[in-house]
């Protein structure tokens, strides 16, 4: 590249910043003297959906999964461990990783994922790929948060639990890749377990993770107010953040069972771009890649929502 193509490639890049500085600046300004009022009130509906129905839960196994990956050894047993390494092709120290991003639910996987790959755990392929396998939903939120408590239902929570897990389970076997010879020994760097610092650290976490779902409550609380098509704001919402997604469906579901149960499977296996970005909180700090995330979350995402819709076609025949 030339001197003149450098000069041309550096005016062109001020004159863009210079007109996306404008655009922003526009648009705060529009946004504040018109849309303040209403963004305050979507604003207050997110906090109290994530205080509600995420913290609570999330809080506590943040601060458990601090305990338990210092203490805690699932790999100890034979059978799990044996299992476990072979579908999955990840080393035994995943396991409780795994199995407390699961229980606990998003984000304690991505949390404990990046803690293992700190402390020399864990490959850094290996943990880009048990960041998906552990994210997802917790069991209290699906049957409890999401089954009873939008869907009045404990058999479609109790359906949904199924198919977000073992779309989980098959895509941890789909995408096991390669045999791994990463060195899987204790390290040296493991740090010892303070638990003022876990605490501190799952108040943070906390804000982070009611932050993420406050702004795209907003995001979607516009989307649903100026798009006019049900059809669309169903999709956005599915691929923005699950809470509002889930409700959304839960809406229609005296009208559409089956569609409603399923696009939520989807949801829920998906986490949407809210529960990306919260991952992303933990993975940045040790520059591990997003993108086996998103493609291992949204094929989950798809075999969550097939499974869900044979099971729902099951169900749906003999209820009849």
């Amino acid at each position: 590249m030339t001197k003149e193509q450098i000069r041309n490639h550096q005016a062109f890049r001020a004159i863009g910043n210079t007109v996306i500085s404008i655009s922003v600046l526009i648009v705060t300004a529009i946004f504040g003297i018109y849309m303040s009022g209403e963004s305050a009130e979507f604003v207050k509906e997110g906090m109290i959906r994530a205080i509600k129905s995420v913290v609570p839960s999330s809080f506590t196994f943040m601060i458990i999964s601090d305990v338990y990956i210092h203490y805690g050894k699932p790999e100890n047993i034979p059978l799990l461990k044996s299992c476990f390494c072979k579908v999955f092709n990840l080393p035994p120290s995943a396991l409780s990783a795994f199995i407390c991003g699961n229980v606990g639910g998003f984000p304690i996987g991505a949390k404990m994922t990046a803690d293992l790959y700190r402390e020399g755990r864990i490959d850094k392929l290996s943990a880009e790929r048990l960041t998906a396998l552990s994210c997802n939903p917790s069991c209290a939120f699906i049957m409890g948060g999401v089954g009873l408590g939008m869907f009045n239902s404990s058999q479609i929570g109790f359906i949904l639990l199924i198919s977000v897990y073992i779309s989980a389970l098959i895509c941890g076997y789909l995408f096991k890749g390669s045999t791994n010879k990463f060195n899987f020994t204790e390290h040296s760097t493991r740090q010892n377990f303070i638990f003022v610092d876990s605490v501190k650290s799952a108040g943070i976490n906390s804000i982070s993770i009611i932050s993420f779902i406050s702004f795209f409550s907003v995001v979607l609380g516009f989307i649903k107010k100026y798009i006019k098509k049900e059809g669309i704001i169903y999709l956005l919402a599915s691929f923005l953040e699950v809470t509002n997604a889930c409700e959304l469906f839960a809406d229609i579901s005296s009208s559409y069972a089956a569609f409603s149960a399923i696009a939520c499977a989807f949801s829920l296996a998906f986490g949407g771009v809210c529960v990306m970005l919260q991952t992303g909180v933990f993975t940045s700090h040790e520059h591990l890649s997003m993108r086996s995330y998103f493609i291992i979350k949204l094929v989950q995402g798809l075999l969550s929502a097939l499974i869900c819709a044979f099971i729902m076609t099951v169900f749906l025949h003999y209820k009849l």
